[in-house]
């Protein structure tokens, strides 16, 4: 076993997934909130005010459900991704997204969201990009993304002191927002 690198799908329960292929409608209390790539920051939240909902019968086949972590697959945003915790809502995940569930018994789930906000799988994506061409990324080969081999005290530790940064900004922009208004 190579200690000093793994591959994502090491941490995963099965394999990628890509999202339900249906139209998003209008917001609906009544429906599932549609998750798509154009809801995704670059630096893995969420915005909330252009939400849609999704109106398909198979839609609760494709719900996140916490750890999942989703990826853009195609054009400009490929490898843009979001980390489920469950507390943003419930979520139906789009077609042009792949979905990873991230075993907790395997890695801390947290280490491998702030792994991809990093330089170095920044790099890995760009690698996708040939030219004047955007890359696609698939299922197979985001779940063969090296990511570096880190013991589990230390992916605590990591995630410990990122997740304790990732409150302060949060509630800086609250503060910032109040503010504002």
């Amino acid at each position: 076993m190579d200690l000093t690198s793994k591959v994502l799908t090491d941490f995963t329960i099965g394999a990628g997934s890509y999202g339900i292929a249906a139209s998003a409608v209008d917001k609906n209390e009544l429906l599932p909130t549609y998750l798509r790539i154009t809801d995704i920051y670059d630096d893995g939240t969420l915005n909330f005010e252009g939400l849609k909902s999704v109106d398909d019968p198979k839609s609760d086949n494709y719900k996140l459900e916490p750890n999942d972590i989703v990826f853009a697959r195609t054009g400009g945003s490929t490898g843009r991704n979001y980390f489920y915790d469950g507390e943003d809502g419930e979520f139906i995940y789009a077609g042009f997204l792949i979905k990873f569930s991230i075993d907790p018994e395997k890695c801390n789930p947290k280490f491998i969201k702030y792994y991809c906000q990093s330089q170095e799988y920044k790099e890995w994506v760009q690698s996708f990009n040939t030219g004047s061409t955007r890359g696609n990324i698939n299922a197979k080969t985001f779940g063969n993304m090296p990511l570096p081999y880190v013991s589990r005290k230390q992916q605590d530790l990591i995630v410990k002191t990122l997740s304790a940064l990732d409150d302060k900004i949060a509630e800086n922009k609250k503060i910032n927002h109040h503010l504002a208004a």
